[in-house]
């Protein structure tokens, strides 16, 4: 069965007792109202799953228990006591007392008196079940983000909205003789008089449910439709008032459906069925597919069955950000101003999952992020960011950390992660700063320069599926795969409260990568918090299935670990900073005595001036006699380019395959015409080799290595080898990469052709 326990706050022992999240899949409840008493009782059943590890149940209630039951086996109310959890005033949650096995199902039942629920009472629109003459009822669910307890637990048993189930109500008002309506966003049965089913969705939370229940004789409503612009739907709208509101019904359903016409073109498909319900009267409260308000806020919370009920968030402090977007919106969606990084900082998301009401910050401060980071990916950019985030995430809750390692992925300023660190997380600027670094080799300590080997990190790795292996796994297209990272802090004294992790993947080989324009923006990021002195941690990142290459596609990928207060200086390579890293290794299909060509860049800084460079070719141990030269028919070598590979043999078929460690397979047959002519430069024999070369400053070069492995050679691979591209003049390496022979089994090949790296044959 399907849950959310990924989004779950973690367990946590609370007055000796071990309190674990549950996982609810359903809640069925009836309420009963009775005019004759005017009073009301409720009798609800939740069946749920128990997180991971096992423990004592956590959900929540505010209302006064008369009993409990556990699959059967009944308990005392004081076994569902109210605890403080360190959430603040009103926060707390119930426990139940009885450990229970981690993944194992159960049966809750409670029933209890329904009053006044025993709740923050912060919001202008209270819960409340109140009688009048006749009698008539008046009852509403009474929503709040501003206060804890105020979603569906002040009047059914309920759990925190990182939870998602479905919910069925069973109503009834008795002992009156006049009729009464519900005004709801779920599917009504009426069962007799006064009597009701109501059926809210799986995908609901705590706070999506919408219950108004009124004297029929007390609410007028008019109807409408509208055909949304995207998806075609056709809506279905319901507007309702007091009989002595004056709001005028028209004109707000033209309103609505203007409303919701913008908000689907703005930002997407509209995920609520077909059906859009309003009950105008005060306040200002968002529901899937419902609010209630009064007419000032609209617009605001019409909005919010996109941002806040459509893409929701995981907990109540990730919340900020449907409603700093939503202002955002409310003001045009076009203010840019950049950040003011001497401001004092501020905290929208206090990264206490325990808390349960939303930043009050967050219409102002929350909006003015918003347009800092506008400032950094331009206004279209942010807006089309923010549409893609709710396009891929909708169906699911999502917490801040996804949405700051969506926005980072798409965004060319690191600066963007100081800003969340600042003006979300409100941390203050870290003195000392943390030192974050990645290894380039295995004998990189962890300085700044490093003058080894830094184009195979043995710190990043994939993996086909998240399973948290540690061992490297070439790609699997038309799939998720993960990138993984080890991440360290050098710093003997500074903890890193909040950094980001981005990884980058480029279509093509090249030997050097520059921060931050082959970092930002990323293919995906991975944000953490709290790496301490000395710690060291493995962080992923999914590597969504519409980013991996198709078959043909050389990719290979760098990483950057950003924190506050430990940047990445602007044009710096791999080797001048320990957070940068990468991963620029191949390993290539080869038939022994016939050569492989291997396209790569070379020179894609243009500096508009001739320099000499320097090729370093690394043979491993037992492989001296392997041939190499690098094919280029322009002026780039000192001297004139000679024929290499027979231009015939490049007509032949192209049946060799590699496979990229650093991701997909490399065949690129459209630089076959490149290399046509077959002219280049040998490199001389030997353990280690060089090749002078003259760049001639005109921009990027596309090269050939083209290796042969020696007659004779026995299947299997060889040890990797390295290509480097050395600076004469500074006398360090300046970029690499790696290159793995693999000789199969059996190929049926013709001896003598030339082979490039394709997508056909064998997969390896």
């Amino acid at each position: 069965m399907p849950t959310n326990f990924d989004l779950a706050p973690p367990s946590k022992t609370v007055d000796g007792l071990a309190a674990v999240p549950i996982d609810i899949q359903h809640i069925a409840a009836t309420l009963v109202f009775d005019g004759a008493t005017s009073s009301g009782s409720g009798d609800a059943t939740i069946d749920f799953v128990v997180g991971p590890g096992g423990g004592c149940p956590i959900f929540d209630l505010r209302q006064t228990i008369v009993s409990v039951s556990l699959d059967g086996a009944p308990l005392t109310p004081a076994d569902a006591a109210l605890h403080d959890f360190g959430g603040g005033t009103d926060a707390e949650l119930r426990i139940l007392n009885q450990p229970l096995t981690g993944g194992s199902a159960h049966s809750l039942r409670l029933t209890y008196s329904l009053g006044t629920p025993q709740a923050s009472t912060l919001g202008s629109y209270q819960p409340r079940m109140t009688w009048s003459a006749g009698p008539r009822l008046a009852f509403n669910f009474g929503f709040t983000d501003l206060g804890p307890g105020r979603y569906l637990e002040s009047w059914v048993p309920a759990n925190l909205i990182f939870d998602q189930y479905d919910l069925t109500l069973d109503l009834q008002v008795t002992n009156t003789g006049l009729a009464h309506v519900p005004i709801t966003n779920g599917t009504v049965t009426v069962l007799g008089a006064n009597h009701w089913s109501i059926a809210f969705p799986a995908r609901f939370t705590a706070f999506s449910p919408l219950l108004e229940l009124r004297a029929e004789d007390t609410v007028v409503s008019q109807t409408g439709s509208v055909v949304l612009p995207l998806s075609g739907a056709t809506i279905a709208l319901e507007a309702w008032k007091l009989t002595a509101g004056t709001a005028n019904l028209g004109a707000q359903l033209t309103n609505i459906a203007n409303f919701l016409v913008a908000n689907e073109a703005s930002t997407g498909p509209y995920v609520h069925g077909n059906r859009f319900v309003a009950f105008l009267h005060q306040g200002g409260m968002e529901y899937d597919g419902g609010i209630t308000t009064g007419v000032g806020a609209l617009q605001h919370e019409t909005f919010h069955s996109w941002w806040g009920r459509g893409l929701k968030p995981a907990s109540q402090p990730d919340a900020w950000w449907d409603e700093a977007w939503n202002v955002y919106n409310d003001n045009g969606a076009a203010g840019s101003l950049p950040f003011d990084f001497s401001g004092a900082a501020v905290e929208l998301n206090p990264l206490n999952p325990w808390v349960r009401r939303t930043a009050s910050a967050s219409y102002s401060s929350g909006e003015r992020f918003f347009r800092g980071a506008a400032a950094f990916m331009g206004v279209p950019g942010l807006t089309a960011g923010m549409r893609a985030f709710y396009e891929a995430g909708n169906e699911r809750p999502v917490p801040t950390t996804a949405l700051e390692e969506h926005l980072v992925a798409r965004c060319a300023d690191p600066s963007l992660v100081d800003a969340f660190h600042r003006f979300v997380y409100g941390f203050p600027d870290p003195s000392p700063a943390p030192d974050l670094w990645i290894k380039d080799d295995p004998g990189h300590a962890g300085s700044d320069h490093w003058a080894g080997t830094f184009w195979n990190s043995p710190d990043l790795w994939i993996r086909n599926a998240d399973d948290g292996g540690t061992t490297h796994q070439p790609p699997e297209q038309g799939q998720d795969n993960w990138f993984y990272a080890r991440v360290r802090n050098r710093s003997a004294s500074a903890t890193a409260r909040h950094f980001v992790v981005v990884f980058n993947t480029m279509p093509w080989a090249g030997t050097e990568f520059t921060f931050p324009g082959d970092f930002l923006p990323a293919t995906a990021a991975v944000a953490g918090f709290d790496l301490g002195p000395g710690e060291t941690r493995i962080v992923k990142a999914r590597w969504p299935r519409a980013k991996v290459p198709a078959k043909g596609t050389h990719v290979c990928w760098v990483a950057a670990a950003l924190t506050r207060g430990d940047p990445p200086g602007t044009g710096l390579h791999v080797w001048e900073h320990n957070n940068l890293a990468q991963k620029n290794m191949v390993v290539v299909d080869a038939v022994p005595d016939r050569w492989v060509v291997f396209p790569f860049l070379l020179e894609r800084r243009l500096l508009w001036r001739r320099r000499k460079a320097v090729l370093r070719l690394h043979r491993p141990p037992r492989w001296a006699a392997l041939e190499a030269a690098i094919l280029h028919d322009g002026d780039l070598f000192e001297g004139p380019a000679r024929r290499i590979v027979d231009a015939g043999a490049l007509t032949l078929e192209a049946s060799a395959r590699a496979r990229l460690d650093c991701g997909g397979d490399a065949a690129l047959p459209m630089t076959r015409e490149a290399f046509e002519s077959g002219l280049g430069r040998r490199f001389p024999k030997g353990k280690v080799s060089e090749l002078p070369l003259e760049l001639p400053g005109r921009g990027q070069l596309l090269v050939g290595l083209a290796l042969r492995v020696p007659a004779g050679m026995s299947p299997g691979e060889s040890p990797p080898i390295d290509l480097v591209q050395w600076d004469p003049r500074g006398k360090r390496a300046v970029g690499g990469l790696s290159v793995i022979l693999r000789v199969p089994k059996a190929r049926g090949a013709r001896r003598g052709a030339a082979e490039y790296p394709s997508s056909k044959g064998d997969r390896s």
